[in-house]
């Protein structure tokens, strides 16, 4: 009889021991599971930092290559403007040197007269000296100089000095400048484009 004792608690022994493998092999599964998930969750989580912080790196450098090409097209375009419109004085400059050497012409002159109707010696012509014997040729009125630093052309002033044509080169170009420009910008520069 002492041995059936023995015996049982042999078996409980072995039972526990069978027991406390089974819980020691759960707890190590657990473990080993609990290690994967975290590992896992760690490295996706320092994964997801490093695509945000190339994301963002991303998106800066191509912020800035965006800034650089606006600021090098702004740049140039700029440089581009600045020559076009030396170019544009140039031709003008060009123009108005070429018009104080031309003398006044009869077709100017009637050009100006068909535009107001005055009254027989109702007014003051405006020209250049070299201009005076050609304008008194064809008009009637009193004639008075010009300004020599200008232009050339003619001015029509009535003597009340309500009316006034100015048909000088200086206002000519003017109007040029003014009405004509993007006609002339095309003509010189339609080819060029910056965009």
């Amino acid at each position: 009889m002492d041995k059936l004792p023995n015996k049982d608690i042999e078996r409980m022994i072995t039972f526990i021991n069978h027991e406390v493998e089974e819980k020691l092999k759960e707890m190590e599964i657990k473990g080993i599971q609990e290690y994967n998930s975290e590992k896992a969750r760690l490295i996706k989580e320092h994964t997801d930092k490093i695509e945000d912080q190339f994301i963002n790196r991303q998106k800066e450098i191509e912020s800035r290559k965006f800034r650089t090409e606006g600021q090098i097209i702004s740049k140039y375009r700029k440089m581009y403007l600045d020559k076009k419109n030396e170019i544009l004085k140039e031709l003008i400059t060009k123009l108005e040197d070429k018009l104080k050497e031309e003398k006044i012409t009869k077709k100017l002159i009637e050009s100006t007269f068909e535009k107001v109707k005055f009254k027989d010696e109702g007014y003051f012509v405006f020209c250049q000296k070299k201009d005076k014997k050609t304008v008194k040729d064809k008009i009637s009125g009193e004639i008075k100089e010009m300004n020599e630093e200008g232009l050339g052309g003619i001015i029509v002033v009535s003597k009340d000095g309500k009316t006034i044509v100015d048909n000088s080169y200086a206002t000519r170009i003017s109007v040029i400048n003014d009405q004509f420009i993007s006609d002339i910008n095309k003509i010189f520069f339609n080819k060029v484009s910056l965009s």
